[in-house]
């Protein structure tokens, strides 16, 4: 490929060559030479480019190696690169391993390199994957200039590896606030071990052959003047199910670098899949999408948090998303009473008007969090882009308040949720439900 200011050159020189043939009439016959051997050397110099040094890249052989295909987010991972010249030429050239910018790079991914005939250089670097899925490694794109720089040849090498990120350990229980931290710390303290009899009073009965002596009322004998004896009864304590339903579409994958929207849904799942087993309660996920359709069923282990790990590391989103079809989804896949909760983008959480109205109508308790864009956008340098960007996430608002409105008027508990304030809204929504013994 010719550069642009090759072109330039070229240009003058036929300009000058064509003024030194008029010059040339007059004496100056050594001019037309001058541009004619500047015009040689240059093309020269390109034909090799084209033939000599095209043909001997091409035997030049790329091989990587990395540390593993499997890794957690934030995981350094080693990476060799192996350049072997099996050509007769000493290649001179510019590599740099093409990755997407949810990795960070340390080392030689890209360098100069010049190598010998049937010479191996071998370069190391290493790479961090900050946010979850799974993604391509690679190609490695070589380029080698002419000598005189006025144009370039580029290759793409066809190694290219997969890399499966899964959750980082940080993912679980990072997220700060003195709120969360209060729901943390009170959560499962109060709360029976086992399905039955709970802490919380209820009232007094009269005593049956069939009740346990530990709960008499002994401050309530002789009350009447009569030996009657009086038991306390206690609310009745049961396990839920909660499945937490994820938008795994397109409308997830905004954000940059680390702050992606689809990798943050999974991490406050997880957050709040935890809490929900320390209650001795079952937790199922949902991955969701046209393209998506996952159901993990709900277990008081960690199981299914484990389940939910390796499947995000296997995909990435695609898709749209509804909450009539998730709805619908649900009615199909989830045969026992639950709590559902439901994570939807902004760009497909918000109600559009076509919805089948069956599936909006939900016959469980449903929490629906359509979540605000602020916190996924990068913050421009220039003043203008500001303006314009605080101007589209209120106009995002807007839209969000709107359609929380008309979801409510179909029984759902929509709320429009700000990043900060999921997993102290969702656990918040949690304890209410469960004391109510909703998805039991």
């Amino acid at each position: 490929m010719i550069k642009k200011r090759a072109y330039s050159i070229l240009g003058f020189l036929f300009l000058g060559l064509v003024e030194s043939l008029v010059y040339g009439l007059y004496g100056y016959e050594i001019l037309t030479f001058f541009f004619m051997a500047l015009i040689f050397i240059i093309s020269a110099d390109l034909i090799m480019l084209n033939s000599s040094t095209f043909k001997s890249m091409k035997m030049l052989k790329v091989k990587r190696k990395m540390g593993k295909s499997e890794m957690r987010k934030g995981e350094n991972i080693k990476v060799d690169l192996f350049f072997r010249n099996e050509s007769r030429r000493t290649l001179n050239f510019v590599y740099f391993d093409t990755l997407l910018d949810i990795f960070h790079l340390e080392g030689d991914y890209t360098s100069k390199v010049k190598i010998k005939p049937g010479e191996t250089v071998h370069k190391t670097y290493y790479i961090s994957p900050q946010a979850i899925g799974k993604y391509n490694v690679g190609p490695i794109k070589v380029i080698a200039n002419d000598g005189l720089g006025l144009a370039f040849i580029e290759f793409y090498s066809k190694k290219i590896d997969v890399a499966k990120v899964a959750p980082s350990a940080k993912d679980v229980f990072t997220q700060r606030s003195e709120r969360v931290s209060n729901l943390r710390f009170t959560t499962g303290l109060h709360i029976s071990r086992k399905a039955g009899q709970g802490y919380d009073f209820f009232g007094i009965r009269q005593y049956n052959d069939s009740d346990d002596m530990r709960h008499v009322a002994w401050n309530r004998y002789n009350i009447y003047g009569n030996d009657d004896l009086f038991v306390k009864e206690w609310e009745e304590e049961r396990h839920i199910d909660v499945i937490i339903a994820m938008d795994y579409s397109e409308g997830s994958n905004i954000g940059y670098g680390s702050s992606r929207l689809y990798d943050f849904l999974v991490s406050t799942t997880m957050n709040t899949a935890n809490i929900i087993l320390k209650n001795q309660d079952r937790v199922g996920f949902i991955l969701f999408s046209s393209d998506h359709q996952v159901y993990i069923e709900p277990t008081s282990r960690k199981d299914s948090i484990e389940k939910l790990q390796r499947e995000v590391s296997e995909i990435r989103p695609s898709g749209t998303f509804a909450i009539d079809e998730v709805n619908k989804y649900i009615k199909n896949k989830v045969r026992k009473n639950a709590l559902i909760m439901v994570y939807a983008s902004p760009g497909y959480g918000k109600f559009k008007g076509s919805e089948d109205k069956r599936y909006l109508k939900s016959d469980r308790q449903e929490y629906y969090y359509i979540i605000d864009p602020q916190g996924f956008y990068d913050t421009p340098d220039s003043m203008v882009l500001r303006e314009y960007e605080v101007s589209l996430i209120k106009f995002e608002r807007k839209a969000i308040d709107i359609s929380v409105k008309a979801f409510r008027s179909f029984g759902i508990v929509a709320r429009d949720v700000y990043k900060e304030k999921l997993l102290a809204t969702t656990l918040s929504d949690y304890i209410s439900g469960r004391n109510e013994n909703r998805g039991a």
